[in-house]
């Protein structure tokens, strides 16, 4: 809930959170959602373990996994691994 005058800037704000997280995760989950109305539980759980697989392939992931070993905030910028699908 936010006042009638601020919906925008609520909206921007929360963009801007969702944008600073692993957004190529967050994809890939949005997708495996959207697949679970038209496929079986085994090829649904295939498909999450491949999801998996390919997301911690990542730049994202070498990022969460580096910065966890820092001690520091990650800095996600969205993209795949240089020479990796």
């Amino acid at each position: 809930m936010v006042p009638d005058a601020e919906p925008a800037s609520e909206a921007a704000k929360l963009a801007g959170m969702v944008a600073a997280e692993p957004t190529l995760s967050f994809g890939s989950v949005k997708k495996l959602l959207n697949e679970t109305f038209t496929t079986t539980l085994e090829t649904q759980m295939e498909l999450e373990a491949r999801g998996i697989a390919d997301m911690s392939r990542t730049a994202d992931a070498a990022e969460g996994v580096k910065c966890f070993l820092e001690r520091r905030r990650p800095s996600f910028l969205g993209r795949r691994r240089e020479g990796v699908g």
